[in-house]
């Protein structure tokens, strides 16, 4: 009866299958200097912080359930450089719970670009 009940509810509530395993998130942030490729995270649950490393910099992530079709995308990124540190809340993404991909590019033509991108994708 248990097992039955369990498998009614997650056919009524699909999301909730599907976004229970987590997801692995890449990142990149890119500037007219340098690329930081970070190494993908894995984020087993929502509201939990996982942090990865490229160089001299730390990316941190947070997902949180936006509602029942889309996701939070919340990060940070410090780096320690020989002049000195640097700490950015980045730009949030609002992403569809199955998975997507997204960017932003910010600054001027004239000016020094950057652009900061994730891939999303459930853990089955």
């Amino acid at each position: 009866m248990k097992i039955k009940l369990l498998g009614l509810l997650m056919c009524s509530f699909p999301c909730f299958a599907l976004t229970s395993g987590g997801y692995q998130v890449s990142v990149s942030v890119k500037d007219s200097e340098q690329e930081l490729i970070f190494p993908s995270l894995k984020v087993p649950f929502f509201d939990q912080k996982v942090t990865s490393q490229a160089d001299d910099c730390t990316y941190s992530v947070t997902i949180t359930q936006e509602d029942a079709a889309a996701i939070r995308l919340e990060a940070q990124m410090h780096c320690h450089y020989k002049d000195g540190d640097s700490y950015m809340n980045l730009p949030f993404f609002v992403l569809n719970s199955s998975g997507q991909v997204a960017s932003v590019e910010i600054g001027d033509e004239d000016a020094d670009m950057w652009k900061y991108s994730v891939d999303v994708e459930p853990l089955n």
